[in-house]
C-alpha cells in the first residue's frame, strides 16, 4: 500500500526543509551555511524524498522497489551520518526516522503483497 510510505516522506521532508535551512542559514545563524558539507547533506535529502515520493508513486517490478529501497537506505543513512558530523542533530534524526518508516513500510508492504 502506498499509503504506509506517508511517514517515511514526512520526515525526509521535514528532513529536506531542515538541510535547506542549514545551507542557505539565514545571517549564518548555522554555522554550517554555504558550507560543502551542507550542501551534501541536502543533495541526500533531496535523494531520500525524491526515492520515497517514487516508491509511493506507482506500482513498480521487484528490481525496481529493491532498487529505490538500496537508495533510499544509502541516502537516508548517509545524510544522518552527514548532518551528525555538521551537529545538525534535528536533521540527522529526521533522516533516520525518514529510514525507519520507509523499512517499516516496505516490510508490512512485502507482507501484505504476500499474503493477498
Amino acid at each position: 500500500m502506498r499509503i504506509l510510505h506517508l511517514a517515511g516522506l514526512f520526515f525526509s521532508a521535514i528532513g529536506l526543509l531542515l538541510a535547506i535551512t542549514a545551507y542557505f542559514g539565514p545571517l549564518g545563524n548555522t554555522g554550517v551555511d554555504g558550507s560543502i558539507g551542507a550542501l551534501l547533506a541536502l543533495i541526500g535529502t533531496v535523494a531520500t524524498t525524491a526515492g520515497i515520493a517514487a516508491a509511493m508513486s506507482q506500482p513498480h517490478s521487484a528490481r525496481v522497489r529493491t532498487g529505490l529501497t538500496v537508495l533510499i537506505i544509502l541516502a537516508a543513512s548517509l545524510t544522518a551520518v552527514a548532518a551528525y558530523f555538521l551537529m545538525q542533530f534535528a536533521l540527522a534524526i529526521a533522516m533516520v526516522l525518514a529510514l525507519l518508516g520507509h523499512v517499516v513500510a516496505r516490510s508490512l508492504d512485502h507482507r501484505l503483497r504476500r499474503t493477498a
